[in-house]
């Protein structure tokens, strides 16, 4: 799904395309550049799709539950996409009645890739030192490192962390890019969501045109001259 975002700046567009991996029933709510980007709220273990913005930097702002809000900015680029997950990460302060901080939200932009068939990449956003299983592959990947999954035709399989299962991914009926992202909060609870990646086109009519001259340029004349 690509929507133009209104009252952006900038003559061409990029792509955005945000995935909740923090679990549970609360879900996120999102803006960017002051507009609300999901009426509901982003779910957990799903994504927006991809939406056309316009270039420039714009405020991204990310509100759940009872949480303290993220925010930043992030650089559009004309054609060129932002895949960003939606985690927790552990505050480890202790309060003095001896219970633990609320955890932050964060978020964590991904490049996409290009693929010829099925192309994988899967990506823990859980702290710490982790051993997954994705199928029958043995993983010890670090935090925010993407690590290509070879051989996958688009099945379905089970995802396992520390011996535990945490979720299973149905597959894709359609080959392309896909990242494949797990994260989890301060319970135990996980979330997981297997995402496209393919890099996305400005339609012809949205692209600016390089040789159309600006008001203001040397060879710009007024639509209406003056007598």
């Amino acid at each position: 799904m690509i929507l133009p975002l209104s009252a952006q700046e900038g003559d061409g567009y990029g792509f955005l395309n945000i995935a909740n991996l923090i679990p549970g029933d609360t879900p996120c709510k999102i803006s960017i550049g002051g507009e609300e980007l999901v009426s509901d709220g982003l779910k957990a273990g799903t994504y927006t799709g991809w939406f056309m913005v316009k270039t420039g930097s714009k405020k991204i702002e990310i509100k759940r539950g009872e949480l303290d809000p993220a925010s930043g900015s992030m650089q559009f680029v004309e054609g060129l996409g932002n895949l960003v997950a939606i985690y927790l990460e552990p505050d480890p302060r202790v309060k003095p009645d001896g219970k633990p901080y609320p955890p932050k939200i964060r978020i964590k932009s991904f490049p996409t890739f290009d693929s010829k068939g099925y192309g994988l990449r899967f990506v823990s956003l859980c702290p710490g030192e982790n051993r997954f299983q994705i199928g029958n592959l043995k993983l010890d990947p670090k935090q925010f490192d993407p690590v290509k999954i070879p051989s996958w035709s688009g099945r379905g399989f089970e995802i396992s962390r520390n011996g535990s299962s945490i979720g299973r991914v149905t597959g894709s009926s359609e080959s392309g890019a896909f990242y494949l992202l797990v994260g989890s909060d301060q319970n135990g609870f996980h979330s997981s969501v297997l995402v496209s990646s393919n890099a996305q086109e400005v339609p012809e009519y949205l692209k600016p045109d390089k040789k159309k001259p600006k008001p203001g340029s040397p060879v710009w004349k007024s639509p209406n001259p003056e007598p």
